[in-house]
């Protein structure tokens, strides 16, 4: 039996699952927050990933007027793509050639796990041997971020069902909790991935050409992926979302307990009788 869900319940899911995550979930984390000081794979960081796991997760409790209109205005941009995605398709489609092909494999690499997976390797790897704690912290933040935003994407992929392009059942047919390839359309895990880890490294960098190719190259991968007849154009487009704001907020994490690491503040107190300066680590 086809299953087919109109753009209405599209953004209706859409919309109940943020608002589901803001209220189930408490908004402060229970157990006390872990500030890495090395940025190394041990049992401190993996103590950390979990804390900022559930940061993410739990963070629509705390979002603000701004957050809840930049989601609005991912959600629609989603939607409009949505609409249009099977002639986004068949405008795709009707300009493959072997050249595009080529090119679609080459940009669809950079959004694969052994490729990202290396890279986060070599740069802890570049952080170890150097002793260098901007790589090792890069290369953990991309950890958190592709690892979170992989979750996210394929806990959507298994309850929404969208059917891929290359199935032939066109844009608006899905099968809900099935866990076939088939099936795994929406979100875009290249797309997302990608996403994730070139917003940690253009965060962690101040070198400009560094953002630049970061996201350009994550930019082809998810444009590759609808060359290929793998994803609609919304299901890209949100990937990309989902990876760029995880990405955004570890790291917005770690600017704090970087910042609390080293804290001078000075303390005057109208009942006391000196002056009082606290040093927190």
């Amino acid at each position: 039996m086809i299953k087919v869900i109109s753009l209405k319940r599209y953004l209706a899911f859409m919309i109940v699952l943020v608002f589901v995550f803001s209220i189930v979930f408490p908004q402060k984390l229970i157990c006390e927050e872990t500030r890495p000081k090395d940025y190394r794979l041990n049992k401190e960081f993996l103590i950390g990933f979990g804390n900022d796991v559930y940061n993410v997760v739990t963070a629509p409790g705390n979002w603000e007027g701004k957050d809840w209109w930049r989601l609005t205005a991912v959600l629609g941009t989603g939607a409009l793509l949505y609409a249009f995605d099977q002639k986004i398709h068949d405008w795709s489609q009707d300009r493959r050639t072997s050249e595009t092909e080529d090119w679609a494999r080459f940009g669809s690499t950079f959004g694969n796990g052994l490729f990202l997976g290396g890279l986060i390797t070599s740069l802890y790897l570049g952080g170890e041997i150097f002793d260098e704690k901007s790589l090792r912290k890069t290369a953990l933040l991309s950890l958190e971020s592709w690892l979170t935003a992989g979750a996210v994407v394929l806990s959507l992929k298994a309850v929404l069902g969208r059917a891929r392009p290359y199935t032939g059942l066109g844009s608006h047919h899905f099968e809900p909790f099935s866990f076939s390839s088939r099936y795994y359309s929406f979100p875009s895990g290249h797309a997302a991935s990608a996403f994730a880890v070139a917003t940690v490294i253009a965060d962690q960098t101040d070198f400009i050409l560094a953002d630049v190719l970061a996201y350009s190259l994550s930019t082809l991968v998810a444009v590759s992926r609808v060359h290929q007849s793998k994803h609609w154009a919304s299901d890209i487009f949100i990937g990309a979302a989902i990876g760029y704001f995880i990405g955004k907020k570890i790291c917005s994490l770690h600017r704090d307990k970087d910042s609390e690491n080293f804290q001078l503040g000075l303390n005057l107190s109208p009942n006391a009788k000196g002056i009082t300066i606290k040093f927190s680590f």
